[in-house]
Order: C-alpha cells, then sequence, then structure tokens
C-alpha cells in the first residue's frame, strides 16, 4: 500500500523497495521505480499505479476427476514475480487510490486466479486422462512435470508481464471415501502382518516356555539322579561301614578270645609248672623229714625211754599244741622207774 502524505496544495506518494510506483499524467507515465517517492497537485489530473514487485507465493487447491470418475485434490504452492510491472499495469488494474494509497480493485487476486486457471486446467487434463489408481502410482511428481510443461508452453502469463518463478505441488490425495477405501486393504495386510507378528510372538513366547520347562524337567531329573546316586553311594558307604565295623568287632573278638586261649595256656602252663615244682618241693621236704625222721628214730633208738619222753613232751610244749596231758599207768611208771634209777645213781 502506498503512503500518502498530502499538503494544502501537493500530495506526496512513496512506496517500499518491494512495491513498483508509476505516476501518470494525463494517461502519460511521467515517472515509474521501484521505493520512489512521487509529488503530484492534489486534485490534478495524476493517477498512480502500486504493483507488487518482490516474489509473491500463491496457494494453490485444485480439485479434478479422474477417467473413473473419483475426485482427487491437489495441493500447492505458486511462486510468481512482476517483470514488466508497466505491462502488468497496463493489462490488469494496479491504480490506487490519492487519497488513501489502497488499490481501488483487487489485482493480486486477479494475477492469481489467473494462475489458478492455469494450473487447474493442466491438472484437470493430465488427471482425467488416467485412473485414480495410475494417478496414486505416478504419484505428485508426474503430476508437477505437466504443471510445469504448461506454464512453459504458454505464453499468457508473460504476455502480462508476469513470470513464474516456480511451482511446488505438496500432496495429490483422493476424497475421504476412496482414502479410506484405499487404506483398507494396506490396513488389513498390515493388520493381518501385525497378527501374524503377534502370533508368531506368542508361539514364540510358547517355545520358550516349553523349552525352559523342559529344561527345568531336565535338571529336576538331573537332580533327583544324582540325589539318588548320593543316597545310593550314602547306603553302600553305610554298608561298608557296618562291614567294616563287624569285621573289625570279629577280629577283635577272635583276637581277644585268641589272647584268653594263650593267657589260659599260659596260666595252665604256669600253673602246671608251680604245681609240678610243688610236688617236687613237698617230695624233697618229705623225704628230708623222713630222714630226719628216720635218723632221729634211729638216735633214739638208742636212747633211754625217758629221754625219747622228754624231747616229745618239749617239742609238744614248743609247738603249743599240749594244752592237757594225760599220762597212763606204763608213761607214769616208766617215769617214776627212771626217777628213781636217777636218785640211786644207776643208769
Amino acid at each position: 500500500m502506498a503512503i500518502i502524505t498530502r499538503y494544502p496544495f501537493l500530495t506526496q506518494a512513496r512506496v517500499e523497495a518491494s512495491s513498483f510506483l508509476a505516476v501518470f499524467r494525463q494517461g502519460r507515465l511521467v515517472r515509474s521505480g521501484r521505493g520512489i517517492a512521487a509529488w503530484f497537485a492534489t486534485g490534478g489530473p495524476t493517477s498512480l499505479v502500486e504493483i507488487p514487485a518482490d516474489d509473491r507465493d500463491h496457494v494453490l487447491t485444485i480439485s479434478a476427476t479422474t477417467a473413473d470418475f473419483q475426485t482427487v485434490s491437489a495441493l500447492g504452492l505458486a511462486t510468481w514475480r512482476a517483470v514488466d510491472p508497466v505491462l502488468l499495469a497496463g493489462r490488469i488494474d494496479f491504480t490506487v487510490e490519492p487519497k488513501t494509497g489502497q488499490h481501488r480493485g483487487e489485482p493480486v487476486a486477479q494475477v492469481e486466479s489467473l494462475i489458478d486457471g492455469l494450473v487447474a486446467s493442466a491438472v484437470e487434463r493430465f488427471v482425467a486422462a488416467r485412473t485414480v489408481a495410475r494417478l496414486l502410482d505416478e504419484g505428485i511428481g508426474a503430476l508437477l512435470a505437466a504443471v510445469e510443461r504448461e506454464f512453459a508452453t504458454t505464453g499468457r502469463l508473460a504476455a502480462i508481464g508476469i513470470e513464474i518463478a516456480g511451482i511446488r505441488l505438496t500432496d495429490l490425495s483422493p476424497a475421504p471415501e476412496l482414502v479410506r477405501a484405499l487404506r483398507q486393504p494396506t490396513i488389513e495386510k498390515l493388520q493381518q502382518g501385525a497378527d501374524e507378528a503377534t502370533f508368531a510372538r506368542r508361539a514364540a513366547a510358547v517355545e520358550k516356555e516349553a523349552a525352559i520347562a523342559e529344561n527345568e524337567t531336565r535338571a529336576k531329573i538331573r537332580l533327583e539322579d544324582e540325589r539318588g546316586r548320593l543316597i545310593a553311594k550314602e547306603r553302600d558307604n553305610e554298608l561298608a561301614r557296618a562291614h567294616i565295623a563287624q569285621e573289625t568287632a570279629r577280629i577283635e573278638a577272635e583276637g581277644e578270645a585268641h589272647v584268653r586261649e594263650i593267657q589260659s595256656l599260659a596260666a595252665a602252663a604256669a600253673l602246671a609248672t608251680s604245681s609240678e615244682a610243688e610236688a617236687r618241693a613237698l617230695e624233697r621236704t618229705d623225704a628230708v623229714r623222713l630222714a630226719t625222721e628216720q635218723t632221729r628214730a634211729e638216735i633214739a633208738k638208742g636212747l633211754p625211754p625217758v629221754v625219747t619222753l622228754a624231747h616229745a613232751l618239749e617239742t609238744g610244749l614248743a609247738a603249743a599244741k599240749i594244752g592237757t596231758l594225760n599220762l597212763g599207768p606204763d608213761a607214769v611208771g616208766l617215769i617214776g622207774q627212771t626217777f628213781a634209777k636217777a636218785v640211786a645213781g644207776k643208769p
């Protein structure tokens, strides 16, 4: 929008550097340029034209029908610029009000409408020759190439001083109902794949659990086998210890019996030896006593009877074996005779 500054007799019109200002007086171009300021008489026969000098982006929304009567939509962006502002001002009204600086109409919308028409024409021709399946299969690139060829071959924009700097198409989609229908097989396929993956994962989990259970069972079996072997080994050890203890007891009993037998034999031998020795000693003693007694008897034969009697009394009294002595008449007579003889002095 032009900036208008009004004075009592003069008016100044100024535009930014991104705009092109052209001043016409009585139908003749008197001054033009980008970002300039122009003075003109207030209320005089002066016309002002402001044209965008920068690149303008225009959003494209185009719908078309395919060969199988399906509606598709395309979204994009077209960038345009005014390469000949004066020519463009002669074809499209970019006049601004001298008092307000605003365009009297909507010239930019007219330019964008022209671009929309050209893009729509190219899109419709391209889409109408294809089914929706083929169109979606070729993709947005083929459609963009067709639109670019359309602008390259047409001279309608160049004839009014406009140049297309670039066109971008970002989306090509059918109607929502068709989108859902087209997506359904893919969704079902993906769902089927997801289900198969789920089933496979569950099957793998079941197999893994079965493998774990089998490993646990094998481990338990190994433990039970090991426990059985340990129990059997312990039982064998107990039997071996019992056998060893039994053998030890038997050997000890046999040893003790042998020792007792040896001791018995030794005692018997000792007893026999002692008895034999005692017997021999008694025999010797008896022999000595007998010899002594015989000697004494021989001696006693030559002694008087009274001596023999006295010796017997002496021996009996010495042995303390005589408590009461009873003498018979013969002994008393013998003693008296012996005593009388002794007194008389006879033998």
